[in-house]
This record gives structure tokens, C-alpha cells and sequence, in this order.
């Protein structure tokens, strides 16, 4: 059977066109909001941790700088939670395990974190497990800023963030308009050769 030229081509951008957007959902990674905040303030932290291979995610580790303090840990009943110590009695490590996020999802996971007194950055180190026993190793900047430079601090990463969005749509975008220029480049070729074919019968 036959199949059109038409939905030769239809089925062409699509598979590109989803290898493009896939490739573009790759390019993130686990990591931690917010990236800025100020000294001593009480604030809500979100842990986002995207499965980009073929093999769940199985458990996420997250290891917390010395000088923040972790007072709470959002409640999930899908996920086992468990906590390290440190000799004062402060979290220094959180780790989920017991359930899984698919492939091409991601999950979040909260924590009510007080910041240090001082300025400053600080790395936080990220964990994850799949479920054919890989490991990968992350890690997440914050820093901590005093309150007068909060806004242009904030104002700074909003338009970081922009930029990141902009030239990943860009870069979609012109992966698609590559990707209709040699659909339409088969047609003509494919068109000219159905042509002959007729004027030889």
C-alpha cells in the first residue's frame, strides 16, 4: 500500500519536530527556588527534579548547606522521608525514596528553610536515583543578598530566566522552519520524480 506523499510528510515534522522539543526539554535539570533571597528571612524553598531519561527516578537526595536551617518538610504520601542530623541537631540531609517519577514528568518538593545571617552564596548538593541504579550529581547556588540590593537582585535573575526562555523558543523555532524547508524540499524532489514517471509511462 501507498502511502501519500502528504502524510509522508506530515509524519516527518512531526517526528522532528519532537525530537527538537524533546531536545530542548533536556537541556534542564534538577535544581532550587528560590536562587536569591535575604539574610535571616523564613522562606519557602522548592526543590524541582525532572526525570529526562528513559528510566524513572526512584529517589532524590538533597544535601543543605551548613548555614541554613530546614524547620519543615512539606508532607507527601506518595514519598518516604527521611533526615540526617548534624551535632547541633540542624538537617543536613533529606532524602525522598519509596515512589518514582516517570519519564518526561517532574515533581516538587518543599521545604520551610531559614537563611543564613550573612550574606553571601552557598551550594546545595542534589541527588538523584534512577531505577536501573545510575546516579546523578547536582548543584544548586543560592545567595543571599543584603535587603537594599534584594530587588535589583531579583529583577537580575527574572531577566536571566527571560533569556533562557527566549533562545529556547528560538532555537524551537528554527529547528521547526529547518525542519518544513527540507519537508518541502522532499516534496518538490519527490513531485519532479512522480512527473518523469508519468511522462515515461
Amino acid at each position: 500500500m501507498h502511502t501519500p506523499s502528504w502524510q509522508q510528510h506530515t509524519l516527518i515534522l512531526w517526528g522532528v519536530s519532537g525530537l527538537l522539543l524533546l531536545a530542548a526539554t533536556a537541556w534542564g535539570h534538577s535544581d532550587l527556588d528560590p536562587r536569591q533571597s535575604i539574610p535571616n528571612k523564613w522562606e519557602t524553598y522548592t526543590l524541582n527534579v525532572p526525570t529526562e531519561t528513559e528510566v524513572p527516578t526512584v529517589q532524590v537526595r538533597l544535601l543543605v548547606p551548613r548555614d541554613f536551617e530546614i524547620e519543615m518538610i512539606e508532607h507527601s504520601p506518595l514519598w518516604q522521608i527521611t533526615r540526617a542530623r548534624d551535632e547541633r541537631g540542624y538537617i543536613r540531609e533529606v532524602t525522598w525514596s519509596g515512589s518514582s517519577i516517570p519519564p518526561q514528568t517532574f515533581a516538587e518538593f518543599k521545604l520551610l528553610v531559614r537563611n543564613p545571617v550573612t550574606p553571601g552564596t552557598s551550594l546545595w548538593k542534589i541527588e538523584q536515583s534512577y531505577q536501573d541504579g545510575n546516579v546523578t550529581s547536582w548543584e544548586a547556588q543560592t545567595q543571599i543578598v543584603p535587603h537594599a540590593s534584594v530587588g535589583g537582585a531579583q529583577r537580575a535573575e527574572e531577566a536571566w530566566r527571560a533569556a533562557q526562555v527566549a533562545t529556547t523558543v528560538s532555537l524551537v523555532a528554527l529547528g521547526v522552519s529547518v525542519t518544513l524547508i527540507i519537508v518541502t524540499a522532499i516534496g518538490i524532489v519527490q513531485s519532479g520524480r512522480g512527473q518523469r514517471q508519468d511522462e515515461q509511462s
